[in-house]
């Protein structure tokens, strides 16, 4: 991974240097290109220069001046060639690098980081910022160091030629790169604004085709449009600002050339007429200037480049130097984390967290323990806070140290892969990848050439999905599309819950992972999970222990402790049949469902 902390330009040398010796080769490839470039109008001058004089006595040496000139010319192909082979490859390795990286740094960024960023802005950095930089690395290094090596070899074969057309030359190359300079200022400005803008449009847009079910419903698609056009003129308007730069810059560079072969002609000419020049210096000259006038253009072009390159860079650093957890994380061999949840369960001493952006507590001395074999229930209103400390026990939230242990292990001081294999959780929001229904179930495995098919079938029992599946037009090879697009929501639950099942745990928690599934959905799938926890013929367990949280009573029945939470706080706790007993939150629960379901 590259320094925590850098400059952007420290950031691009981690990169680069790691592809120092293909570099280094494209530089003498470039050495060797415009070496050969700044040769052949010396054999143009001889060549000319002996048109003039005795051409019949010394036709062999024409000859030789031309087939030499087209032994460079073809040899230059091939080091041009090789150069740009040198720089772009290592360019596109670069591209692969970062993503890399930024795929690394995103997946152990904690649920806060995606909480304050938009996935649409992510999405963006990833695509369209990492472009600039692999320009920079491939292209625009290389042009970099054609640019320097031209500007130093073909000035000096002027000045040999002519000192005082030389300086008649750099007049206008002055005049031009003045106005260049403040051209690329006003450029560098706009191609921020435009990438700040690019990132909100696409921001804007993934929410909306994530919601666009709810927009429709609401009839917004007026507002939503509207929304979109505002965001899209914005980045028009920086599109064309940087647009309206480049008609004038990109003009002046370009016609410099023209510039040049005016003053030379007009100041050479005249030194032709005095004799102080010869018309095969004069050609030579003209050639001079054209390759020095390609630099120039290029020059506007790759500090476009750079610049751009730079801001995407920027942006990229607000991925890659994200702090992680500042705590020291131990990592246990997984037989040790075993032993640690086997021997003392999961406990919770007086824990309190707040969200950064409120100053209400969430949760308030909540205090339980998860005994190996347990199944507990968490019951609770919506905003009840079931959710933040289900959050907690996995390390979705940092609730800092003191408050979670497992074992006697402070869960903050554990490495997240560790705790999260060790702790499993079905959250109330399934994901599902556009992909397989047996991929989907089969994500978590590593060794995905060696599923059982008839373990597969099993779960997808258990999981109330046999026959459902069966109806499907591949049935486990049906593609569900896009999070599941093709599925009802509790298909969609149930998916996700046979994902779990598919591997054995220490703890499971089903976060409200059956609110879109009816009664006897529920109970079929319930009474399958607790088979599980205790199978016959010796197979292995599901998990440890079970942690139910729901809204509904009928799910906590077979619990052997119930934790009854109301704004922050645990209020009540006990077995169902006591519950049920104890005027509460609780009763009046169990009272309102059994008069639904009758």
């Amino acid at each position: 991974m590259p320094p925590k902390k850098s400059s952007k330009f420290a950031l691009l040398g981690y990169y680069i240097q790691q592809h120092w010796l293909y570099y280094s080769l494209g530089i003498v490839a470039i050495l060797g290109t415009n070496w050969i470039a700044v040769s052949i109008p010396e054999y143009v001058r001889l060549s000319i220069d002996l048109l003039n004089n005795d051409l019949k006595a010394r036709q062999d040496l024409l000859w030789e001046y031309m087939l030499i000139m087209l032994g460079l010319s073809l040899l230059m192909m091939v080091v041009r060639t090789l150069s740009r082979i040198l720089f772009f490859n290592p360019g596109r390795a670069i591209e692969c690098q970062i993503k890399n990286d930024m795929f690394r740094k995103l997946m152990a960024l904690q649920k806060n980081y995606y909480d304050e960023n938009p996935s649409g802005n992510i999405i963006s950095r990833i695509n369209n910022d990492i472009t600039g930089v692999r320009l920079i690395c491939g292209f625009g290094l290389m042009q970099a160091f054609n640019i320097t090596t031209a500007l130093s070899m073909t000035p000096y074969k002027m000045w040999q030629l002519s000192p005082n057309l030389t300086l008649f030359c750099v007049i206008p190359i002055i005049i031009v790169f003045t106005a260049v300079r403040l051209g690329m200022h006003v450029l560098v400005r706009n191609m921020r604004a435009r990438m700040e803008s690019l990132q909100r449009l696409s921001g804007f847009t993934v929410s909306s085709l994530s919601a666009v079910d709810i927009i429709k419903s609401l009839t917004m698609r007026k507002w939503s449009t509207q929304r979109f056009e505002t965001e899209n003129q914005s980045m028009l308007r920086c599109s064309l600002k940087i647009a309206w730069t480049r008609s004038f810059v990109m003009p002046m560079l370009s016609n410099l050339e023209h510039f040049l072969k005016l003053m030379v002609l007009l100041v050479g000419g005249m030194m032709v007429i005095e004799g102080n020049f010869t018309i095969g210096q004069l050609t030579a000259f003209i050639a001079y200037s054209a390759l020095l006038t390609f630099p120039l253009m290029g020059l506007g072009w790759v500090t476009t480049m750079f610049q751009q390159g730079l801001v995407g860079l920027a942006s990229i650093q607000t991925v890659l130097q994200q702090d992680l957890p500042r705590i020291q994380l131990k990592s246990l061999q997984q037989q040790k984390l075993k032993s640690l949840f086997a021997e003392n369960g999961l406990r919770v001493n007086n824990l309190n967290f707040s969200y950064p952006e409120s100053n209400k507590k969430t949760l308030h001395n909540i205090s339980f323990t998860i005994k190996p074999g347990q199944v507990i229930g968490i019951l609770g209103r919506i905003g009840s806070g079931k959710s933040t400390l289900v959050n907690g026990l996995n390390r979705y939230l940092d609730m800092g140290k003191g408050s979670i242990f497992l074992g006697d292990q402070d869960l903050a001081t554990l490495n997240d892969k560790d705790v999260r294999n060790c702790i499993r959780t079905v959250t109330q929001e399934p994901f599902l990848f556009s992909d397989t229904v047996e991929n989907n179930m089969t994500f978590a495995e590593e060794q995905q050439d060696s599923r059982d098919p008839q373990h597969l079938q099993d779960i997808l029992h258990s999981a109330a999905l046999e026959e459902e599946v069966a109806r499907f037009p591949k049935q486990e090879k049906t593609v569900v599309g896009e999070k599941g697009i093709m599925l009802s929501g509790g298909q969609k639950q149930r998916i996700s819950l046979a994902r779990a099942m598919m591997k054995p745990c220490d703890l499971l928690i089903l976060d409200n992972v059956l609110s879109a599934v009816d009664y006897e959905t529920e109970r079929h799938l319930l009474q399958e999970i607790h088979k599980l926890l205790k199978p016959e013929n010796n197979m292995p367990a599901l998990a440890g222990s079970l942690l139910i949280v729901s809204h509904r009573v009928t799910s906590m029945e077979q619990a052997d402790l119930i934790l009854v939470m109301d704004e922050g706080q645990i209020v009540d706790r006990g077995q169902h049949a006591d519950l049920i007993q104890r005027p509460g939150y609780y009763q009046q629960m169990w009272a309102l469902q059994i008069e639904r379901n009758s």
